[in-house]
């Protein structure tokens, strides 16, 4: 959605997608479940940082320039236990705010394509391959690369209204607001199950966590919450980091945009920047002067 906000501007932009904004959840796409959050996290190139820190500023000016938005500015506390205050690379980051792009005009096509190809007789002159996961079976793709790992939540009604985070590297725990008296609380990386199903375990293990971290709020049995419901998706990640890249296949220009795992938020907009880059590269080829 970030990567079509992003070229809609000067582009003509159709969506394809099994799953659509409005559908039934359903754990064959993240977003529903997505805790919705921006908290900087480790990269594994310094375009990703890049990306981090442009979707920051895209989302800082969102909450500045449309306070009527669900995009809100709240304290956080961020704790590492396996990080030294140096590896924190973006602990004295502050944007300077400017705008993505207007956004103009996309339509929605469902399709459930089994390759890239399948989507060749839509006419279009460039294809963004935003697929998430979807990369691991696309026939033309098939990206052994990609890493999909189950994370689990709980929401409670509670009126803390801090973001909460600590990550230990093999878990971690946080608390995110939903400013309407709701508050996701987490969590899990899993890579070793899909199961779609709420762990009872892991609900429980969660509650003593967040209790540990924030007893003034958060009781330390899970049956003393205020519990109305439950998450399970999966994030589709990427063992070797973010894919940005374009190629030509099949007749058809293709750019790469996926492997975010479970920071959407954190990298969306700086995605869209570095896609619509390439993009704009397919579109306007250059050429070498001639002296």
């Amino acid at each position: 959605m970030a990567t079509a906000a992003a070229l809609s501007r000067n582009h003509e932009v159709t969506i394809v997608a099994k799953n659509l904004p409005g559908d039934a959840p359903t754990i064959e796409w993240a977003s529903p479940w997505a805790g919705a959050s921006f908290i900087a996290g480790s990269c594994s190139s310094l375009q990703e940082a890049k990306m981090q820190l442009e979707a920051f500023a895209e989302l800082w000016r969102l909450s500045i320039e449309h306070p009527e938005s669900s995009v809100k500015r709240i304290l956080i506390e961020d704790l590492h236990d396996n990080k030294t205050e140096d590896e924190v690379w973006w602990k004295d980051f502050m944007p300077e705010v400017s705008p993505l792009a207007r956004i103009g005009d996309a339509s929605f096509k469902r399709m459930n394509l089994s390759s890239l190809s399948d989507a060749c007789s839509l006419g279009h002159d460039v294809l963004v391959n935003a697929t998430g996961f979807g990369s691991l079976t696309l026939a033309d793709v098939l990206d052994e690369d990609v890493d999909m790992v189950r994370g689990q939540t709980m929401v409670v009604r509670s009126d803390y209204n801090k973001l909460f985070m600590r990550d230990s590297g093999d878990r971690y725990t946080y608390a995110i607001p939903r400013l309407d008296g709701t508050v996701v609380l987490g969590g899990v990386r899993q890579r070793d199950t899909l199961d779609s199903k709420v762990d009872w375990d892991i609900c429980r293990d969660i509650a003593q966590r967040i209790h540990k971290n924030l007893p003034d709020h958060f009781p330390a049995e899970m049956s003393d919450l205020q519990n109305i419901g439950h998450n399970v998706g999966i994030r589709p990640g990427r063992r070797s980091g973010i894919r940005i890249e374009k190629e030509e296949k099949n007749g058809q220009k293709i750019v790469h945009v996926y492997g975010a795992a479970g920071g959407g938020y954190i990298f969306g907009a700086g995605m869209a920047r570095a896609a619509a880059t390439l993009v704009e590269e397919f579109l306007t080829p250059s050429f070498p002067a001639k002296l």
